[in-house]
């Protein structure tokens, strides 16, 4: 049985807004199906770099592989 992945770190494509503020693009996974630029797994946000760079190109903002590193626990939810 595989031993469960406790996540340690987040990667995402963030794009800066010309005021400064920044978001996380999003993108189509499927038919209706869409979803931050986001993930646990650096792999898998690397193969979103293409997609980043179209993205970078149409809106002509900035866009960067950001690693966030720090995990705090803020909550855990009960089962109620």
């Amino acid at each position: 049985m595989p031993v469960p992945k406790r996540i340690e770190r987040l990667y995402a494509w963030v794009m800066t807004e010309p005021d400064g503020g920044e978001g996380i693009p999003g993108m189509q996974h499927g038919p209706g199906v869409w979803g931050p630029m986001i993930g646990a797994d650096k792999e898998r946000v690397e193969s979103y770099r293409e997609l980043a760079r179209e993205m970078q190109r149409a809106m002509g903002l900035p866009v960067r592989l950001v690693c966030f590193e720090h995990r705090v626990d803020l909550e855990r939810l009960s089962d109620a």
